[in-house]
């Protein structure tokens, strides 16, 4: 009975991580609104748009391409931009707190995210 107990726990504790961390193309579509300023990252209320297409819209970056990284600490996005010096790319982690819409997170230290609005 313990075994059964100790596995439940295991497997709901390895579900809600994946949950967490792992996404696909048709969970991160959508809006986003940004919460903060990089230095050379989104301003603060930056809208970014991600579309099925693997492009974007953004008042930073412009248009441009997106693309999706898994690996065992969870999905990256990386924005591929055009900027004065050439070519440049801004990667984020993408995460969620259980219920919570996806946030792509291009500052950990000062919190500032991408939250989706829809």
């Amino acid at each position: 009975m313990n075994k059964k107990i100790l596995f439940s726990i295991v497997f709901l504790i390895g579900l809600i991580y994946l949950y967490d961390n792992f996404f696909t193309k048709s969970m991160i579509i959508g809006t986003y609104v940004s919460n903060g300023s990089g230095i050379d990252g989104p301003n603060k209320n930056d809208t970014l748009i991600l579309l099925e297409n693997y492009t974007y819209e953004s008042q930073s970056w412009g248009k441009g391409k997106y693309t999706l990284n898994n690996s065992g600490e969870g999905t990256t996005i990386n924005i591929h931009y055009d900027y004065e010096f050439g070519k440049g790319d801004y990667q984020m982690s993408i995460k969620r707190n259980f219920y919570i819409k996806p946030k792509l997170i291009f500052d950990f230290d000062q919190d500032y995210y991408f939250e989706k609005i829809k």
